[in-house]
C-alpha cells in the first residue's frame, strides 16, 4: 500500500527545498502567443524575478481570462504557484503549458520537472513518475531527480526500478551488491522493512563480506524484538567491519535489552572510542552504570553526553534518576522537569 502523502512529505524536507530551488530558476520565457499582451507578460516575468509573486499572478490571471490556452501565460502561472508551494494550481497551469510547447524547448523541460515534483510533493506518486522519468532521460546526472524518482518507486512498490534509480544516482551497477544495499537503506527510511530485508539478503548473497548489510539486518531483527538474532548479525558485522562504531553501539544497546549490563559495557566503550562525538553510546553507557549502581560514573558519562546533545530527553531523564538515587533531590527535580518539557516539545513537533 502506498504510504500517506503526509508521511511522504514529512520525511523528504530536502525534496521540498530542492523544489524551491527549481522554482527560483526563472528563465526568460518565449514571447506569448499572438493576441496576448507581450508587454504584460514581460512585466509579469519581472515581478516573478523580483519575488513579487502575488502581483505577478494577478497580472497573469487577467491575461489567462482572455486566452486560457496561452502556453507562456500558463507556464508563468504554473511557475508562480509552484513558488508559492500551491502545487495543485501549479499542476493545473503547467499541464496546459506543456501541451502547447515544443518538446525540445527549455521551458517544456522546466515545466515537466515542476510537474513531476509538484505531483510528488502532493503525494501523487504514480502521476509523478512519468514526468520524473522524462527528466531522468534528459539529465541522467541529476541526482535530486534520481533520488525523488527512487523514493517514488519505493512507495509504489517497484523495488527493481528503485534500485536502478539509486544505482544511477551513486554511479554503480544496478545488479551489484552495493546497489541492493543502498536500495535497502532507502527502503528502511521509508518504512518498507520487509522488502528491505530481501534486498539485504540478496546483497549478502552477492558479497558475503559487504560492510553494513549485516548491521542493517541486525537492526531489523532487534526492531522485531528478535534480540538474539540481532546480536548475532551485529557480531557478524563487527567481524567484517571492525572499525564501524555504530555496530558496537547497537550491540551494547541490544545487550541492555536483555538486561546484560556487564556484557554491554565493552561494546559501548569501543563505540565511544571509535566515535567520541556521538552522544548515543554515552547515554546507554550511563544507563548501564545507573543499573549497576555506579552513580558517579553514570553522572559523569551522562553529563558528557548532554554537552554534545543538550536537548536529549533520555539523557536528562536518566541523569534525574541518578541524582535522585544520590539523594540530590533538588537537582533531580530540575532534571525531571527539563526532561518533561523536552518530551512535551518533541510530542508537539510530531
Amino acid at each position: 500500500m502506498i504510504k500517506s502523502a503526509c508521511h511522504v512529505i514529512s520525511v523528504n524536507l530536502l525534496v521540498a527545498l530542492f523544489a524551491l530551488a527549481v522554482a527560483g530558476q526563472i528563465e526568460r520565457q518565449p514571447t506569448s502567443e499572438p493576441g496576448s499582451n507581450s508587454s504584460t507578460v514581460a512585466q509579469a516575468q519581472a515581478l516573478l524575478s523580483a519575488g513579487k509573486i502575488d502581483a505577478a499572478i494577478e497580472m497573469l490571471r487577467s491575461l489567462a481570462r482572455s486566452n486560457s490556452t496561452d502556453s507562456t501565460v500558463n507556464h508563468l502561472l504554473g511557475l508562480a504557484y509552484y513558488q508559492k508551494s500551491d502545487y495543485a494550481r501549479a499542476i493545473e497551469h503547467l499541464s496546459i503549458a506543456v501541451r502547447g510547447m515544443p518538446a525540445d524547448s527549455r521551458q517544456y523541460r522546466q515545466g515537466v520537472q515542476m510537474l513531476g515534483l509538484s505531483q510528488y510533493l502532493l503525494g501523487h506518486l504514480k502521476e509523478a513518475i512519468p514526468y520524473l522519468e522524462q527528466v531522468t532521460n534528459w539529465s541522467p546526472s541529476n541526482v535530486e531527480i534520481a533520488y525523488v524518482l527512487g523514493l517514488s518507486y519505493i512507495q509504489t512498490q517497484s523495488p527493481n526500478k528503485a534500485r536502478e534509480a539509486f544505482a544511477r544516482m551513486f554511479n554503480i551497477q544496478p545488479n551489484s551488491a552495493a546497489a541492493y544495499l543502498i536500495n535497502a537503506q532507502m527502503m528502511i527510511r521509508q518504512r518498507f522493512e520487509e522488502i528491505a530485508e530481501k534486498e539485504l539478503q540478496r546483497a549478502l548473497e552477492l558479497d558475503p563480506k559487504l560492510p553494513q548489510a549485516n548491521f542493517l539486518l541486525g537492526e531489523l531483527a532487534i526492531f522485531r524484538a528478535n534480540i538474539d538474532r540481532g546480536i548475532e548479525l551485529l557480531q557478524n558485522e563487527i567481524a567484517i567491519n571492525p572499525a564501524f562504531g555504530m555496530a558496537y553501539y547497537r550491540l551494547g544497546e541490544a545487550y541492555t535489552r536483555q538486561l546484560k549490563w556487564d556484557e554491554a559495557i565493552a561494546p559501548l566503550q569501543k563505540s565511544i572510542w571509535l566515535n567520541p562525538y556521538f552522544s548515543g553510546p554515552y547515554i546507554v553507557l550511563g544507563k548501564v552504570h545507573l543499573k549497576k549502581g555506579d552513580l558517579s560514573n553514570a553522572e559523569t558519562i551522562l553529563r558528557r553526553a548532554l554537552k554534545m546533545d543538550q536537548n536529549n530527553f533520555s539523557g536528562h531523564h536518566l541523569l534525574a534518576q541518578v541524582l535522585q538515587q544520590a539523594n540530590r533531590l533538588e537537582e533531580a527535580k530540575k532534571e525531571f522537569e527539563l526532561a518533561d518539557r523536552l518530551r512535551t516539545s518533541s510530542d508537539k513537533e510530531q
